[in-house]
């Protein structure tokens, strides 16, 4: 099962592991933070707990037991702390003196314990016990402040935590965002030089950082890239130009040796076969400078609205008789579409498809053409290989099986060259059986 796409995303994983990221660090520098202090204020409790019980354990040894009574009862008449609680219990467990009500069921009978245990009013004490002479029990203890302030600290740091992850989420958020429209800029641009505007070149910063630096030498690439490109246009135009006028002369002079009236059977087959062979020829020159015209940007775009579902139906006609002559049928499925362009061009696009699959198909051939504008050309021969496919339509790249048949691997880059030129694309794929050439409006 494929992950989500925002789950692939790099930019998705940085706005959540950053977050999660600060959010653990800040717990676990806030962490001994919070304990410090709360073993801070039971320090300070214990001390003042171990204060007054060394104050009464003093008095007991001078004055006895009722001069700890009295001690335990005057400081409760005083009321110097509210805080502090006192229960000075006899073997039976009756109370002697104290300020509670009976002997905590939380709190052991045991020499110098230490107990946490709620008071009458559901407050949190804690306190220290001591053993005294005639099997008495004393309790010294204190209303704690630790409770109530260990859940407020506990919820002042949570609240930290989740602040300081809301904070880095919000940050992460807005920096990812504001990365991936500036990537994502970065990418249209690389893209219309991939579909053919070599002249464009990737946008840049004025901060001139790390991207505006891998971008710059991206450039530099680029720019190599449209002068090798245009070096070999260039290099195939010129020889396309400079060899058509020998190609003309020589076409003309078998011409006049053709319509010479002592010319033998042989000899007039022979020169009406070099004339086919320098029309083919002338053919593919008109092919290659109107394919480096239209890679150079030499036509304007046509705003024209034509319909194309007429231009379509007028190439099937052109090419039926062909097809039927060797033996296939030409199949035509076709809906009403009208589309912006060049009607001639949108003609020579069809025709050098249909070519191409009556040439190298040698079966039936279906072409489609629907209400959005996509139109495709299937045979039902036997296909090309895989590895091939990303190949059709590139100057003069031929498949195997098509190197033992006429042309040099002209049409379907001119065929590319001119739905490129109308914002299309031409992709080929393997029908099983057949292959299938399909143009796509972009989107």
């Amino acid at each position: 099962m494929a992950r989500p796409q925002y789950r692939r995303s790099a930019f998705f994983r940085f706005a959540v592991a950053l977050p999660l990221l600060l959010g653990a660090l800040s717990g676990l520098l806030l962490w001994p933070i919070y304990r410090e202090a709360v073993d801070h204020i039971r320090a300070q409790v214990h001390a003042a707990i171990e204060r007054d019980s060394w104050d009464l354990e003093v008095e007991f040894h001078e004055n006895g037991i009722d001069g700890l009574i009295a001690a335990i009862d005057q400081r409760q008449a005083r009321q110097l702390d509210a805080s502090t609680l006192y229960l000075l219990i006899d073997s039976k467990g009756d109370i002697l003196a104290g300020s509670l009500a009976h002997w905590p069921a939380s709190v052991p009978r045991e020499d110098r314990a230490w107990a946490e245990f709620p008071t009458e009013r559901g407050e949190q004490a804690e306190g220290q016990v001591f053993g005294l002479f005639g099997q008495r029990w004393l309790l010294v203890g204190r209303r704690s402040p630790l409770a109530s302030f260990d859940r407020s600290l506990a919820l002042q740091l949570c609240w930290t935590v989740a602040a300081m992850f809301a904070l880095s989420a919000l940050a992460a958020a807005w920096f990812s965002a504001r990365l991936r429209r500036r990537l994502r800029g970065l990418a249209q641009d690389a893209e219309r030089i991939r579909a053919g505007d070599l002249a464009r070149r990737l946008w840049l910063s004025p901060r001139r950082d790390e991207i505006d630096d891998l971008a710059e030498r991206f450039n530099r690439t680029f720019a190599d890239l449209e002068r090798l490109v245009d070096g070999t246009r260039q290099v195939s135009s010129h020889l396309a130009h400079d060899l058509r006028r020998p190609l003309q002369a020589a076409r003309q002079h078998l011409e006049e040796l053709a319509h010479r009236s002592n010319l033998d059977g042989p000899a007039r087959a022979a020169i009406e076969s070099s004339l086919a062979e320098v029309d083919q020829l002338l053919g593919t020159f008109a092919a290659l400078l109107r394919l480096a015209r239209l890679q150079a940007g030499g036509f304007e775009r046509s705003s024209e609205w034509i319909d194309l579902e007429r231009v379509v139906a007028d190439a099937v006609e052109l090419y039926t008789p062909l097809a039927n002559a060797a033996g296939h049928q030409l199949r035509a499925k076709l809906a009403p579409c009208r589309v912006q362009g060049d009607r001639h061009l949108w003609f020579q696009l069809l025709q050098n498809l249909i070519e191409n699959a009556i040439n190298h198909g040698h079966s039936d051939i279906d072409v489609e053409l629907q209400a959005t504008g996509e139109l495709s050309v299937r045979d039902h021969g036997p296909g090309v290989a895989t590895e091939s496919l990303p190949h059709l339509g590139e100057r003069f790249y031929r498949a195997d099986p098509a190197r033992s048949t006429p042309g040099i691997g002209i049409g379907l880059a001119l065929a590319r060259a001119i739905a490129e030129h109308h914002g299309a694309t031409l992709t080929f794929e393997n029908a099983e059986p057949g292959l299938r050439a399909r143009v796509r409006p972009r989107k």
